[in-house]
């Protein structure tokens, strides 16, 4: 068993992934929302075929 001297320290471990994991999170409620303001009709708004006739 060999030791390198340093203390194991399990607080730094893992900060990498946690923040890919925050990115990852924040980009697809980015993608969400802009598809939702592109795709989104009012209620009130007719269709398109509707309004046609």
């Amino acid at each position: 068993m060999s030791n390198s001297g340093t203390a194991h320290d399990p607080n730094k471990l893992g900060w990498g992934f946690a923040a890919a994991i925050i990115v990852l999170a924040i980009v697809a409620n980015v993608a969400a929302f802009s598809i939702h303001k592109a795709t989104y009709q009012k209620p009130d708004k007719p269709k398109a075929e509707a309004a046609a006739h």
